[in-house]
């Protein structure tokens, strides 16, 4: 009963947030063709949202203790979420310094409500279908993404100076999503096995959880060549391979997110069957031919074959990424964990993002490639081990007891 509850209210969650990521997917490039952005200002949208995260290891202002921990979903959430209307009710003329900052505390706040989403995940959904459902929900999430990225790909190619519009759309479909996470009740904390150290908080679950500790040090590896990666593609894409909106919408649309479509439910079902451990490893090898798929194939080719693989390699690394945490907890609270691996993707950011955008300007696009296949490699064969070395599949036993609101 409480699963098929949860799963109501997820799905109309993460269709309205596949809304919002169809128009977001166009960040950078918007930036780019419309606003004159700066390849520094567009590592500043990315690197700032990804690295402010960090301070969870100590805190997160949308955990019960913050805030905004009462109502996170409708205060952080929603309330943030109605900012996108500025554009539309200024009349677009925006600097880009000026959107990027309204870009950056929107996406600000989607990451420090991950953890929130992802408890509520871990309580209500049962260990063994866990993955199952989180796959489905992926699915749904991935199709309004498609629905959404290519037609308002083929309008801003047609009337560029309509992309205040599409951002108001994306405030109205971001502020319905996270209604719907907020009317989700979520159980009572697992009562863990008694032979198990309870971790308070994402330091000590870190520093005292030496399997956890080499679970992120895999991700460790594999983050800095992914967000290597992300300063660097819509330098590459808009200068080098000269793309349109339409091109934007259609591989990042199209392509990655109908390749997550068919792809996440059965990876989903694949991480209960052979442990999430696996799982990473083949996705992230599976991510280490992204980039090469783009330097060895030319323009358009590339770009679509290359956003196939790319969709194959991230079902795989967001199933990971994010039931990973949660399987690490073995039935302790997966909140410090959860907070432990977000504030460890602000620690790869600082890292990552300035190195791939200065490789790029001062060795070119192609040394970044290179290196990012090579580290995806590395991460693989440390998961794999992570996973033979554990000799099991991290499954917890303990049983959650009844909802509460």
């Amino acid at each position: 009963m409480i699963e098929r509850y949860t799963a109501y209210f997820h799905l109309r969650a993460v269709a309205g947030q596949g809304a919002l990521a169809g128009v977001l997917v166009l960040n950078e490039y918007v930036l780019r063709k419309q606003l004159d952005a700066t390849r520094w200002q567009i590592l500043l949208l990315l690197l700032v949202p990804a690295a402010l995260p960090l301070v969870t290891v100590v805190w997160n202002p949308a955990s019960g203790s913050g805030p905004f921990g009462r109502r996170p979903f409708r205060t952080l959430g929603m309330g943030v979420h109605a900012l996108l209307l500025l554009p539309l009710l200024t009349g677009g003329d925006w600097p880009a310094w000026g959107f990027v900052l309204l870009l950056v505390v929107v996406l600000v706040a989607q990451m420090l409500l991950v953890p929130i989403q992802n408890t509520v995940i871990a309580r209500n959904y049962g260990d063994v279908r866990r993955g199952r459902f989180f796959g489905r929900a992926v699915g749904v999430q991935s199709l309004f993404i498609i629905a959404v990225s290519v037609p308002v790909g083929l309008w801003l190619d047609h009337d560029p100076s309509a992309w205040p519009w599409a951002y108001a759309f994306g405030s109205l479909a971001g502020m319905f999503a996270y209604r719907q996470w907020g009317r989700l009740r979520r159980r009572r904390a697992m009562t863990p096995p008694a032979d198990l150290e309870q971790h308070p908080s994402a330091w000590q679950a870190l520093r005292r959880d030496r399997t956890f500790l080499a679970f992120e040090g895999c991700f460790m590896i594999y983050g800095l060549g992914f967000l290597a990666l992300q300063p660097v593609l819509p330098i590459f894409l808009v200068d080098e391979v000269g793309v349109s909106y339409a091109d934007v919408g259609l591989a990042r649309g199209a392509v990655f997110w109908t390749v997550m479509v068919l792809a996440s439910p059965m990876l989903g079902f694949l991480g209960d069957r052979i442990g999430i451990l696996r799982l990473g490893a083949l996705g992230f090898l599976c991510l280490g031919a992204f980039p090469v798929t783009l330097w060895l194939l030319p323009d358009r080719v590339g770009l679509f074959a290359g956003f196939a693989v790319y969709g194959l390699a991230m079902s795989a690394v967001n199933v990971v990424w994010n039931l990973g945490p949660i399987t690490m907890a073995r039935g302790r609270d997966p909140v410090p964990y959860l907070n432990a691996h977000l504030a460890a993707v602000g620690a790869r950011a600082l890292i990552g993002m300035p190195a791939g955008t200065v490789l790029q300007a001062s060795l070119g696009t192609t040394s970044v490639f290179l290196g990012v296949a090579g580290l995806q490699v590395v991460a693989a064969i440390s998961m794999l081990w992570l996973a033979v070395a554990t000799g099991r599949r991290w499954l917890p036993t303990t049983t959650p007891t009844e909802p509460t609101p």
